[in-house]
């Protein structure tokens, strides 16, 4: 009988699948540039970023720019799923992108404006 109880490990990872993908569409003067799609950011994805810093030598600030700029690299996807930057884009997101620009996209995939995520995902998230 006990096996009818759902374990609380099973019941978060139903509730909040990292399957689950959140999107924000980045305009500019009303016309649509780009859609950036991304799966949560788990606490795996932030060991990860950490450790390509550190082997980067740029630092551990979790709060910095760095971190941030590589969450983006790591994480922005396009709305098949594939990757929308590479290593090899990071000094153009660092010098050609106005800073404005990438601080809305990290603000939105660090969850940080909390309003745009659920439900606006389940309605990005189902296949047309």
């Amino acid at each position: 009988n006990s096996m009818a109880a759902e374990r609380a490990i099973d019941k978060l990872k139903q509730a909040f699948s990292i399957d689950s993908r959140s999107s924000y569409p980045i305009y500019k003067d009303g016309e649509l540039i780009l859609t950036v799609y991304w799966r949560p950011l788990t606490i795996a994805d932030r060991d990860t970023i950490n450790a390509t810093l550190i082997a980067s030598n740029r630092g551990q600030e979790e709060g910095s720019l760095e971190f941030s700029l590589q969450i983006i690299i790591n994480k922005a996807e396009d709305e098949n799923g594939n990757k929308l930057f590479s290593e090899g884009d990071r000094a153009s997101l660092r010098r050609e992108i106005p800073m404005a620009v990438l601080i809305e996209l990290m603000t939105k995939m660090q969850g940080v404006g909390e309003e745009a995520t659920p439900d606006a995902v389940k309605s990005t998230s189902g296949q047309e």
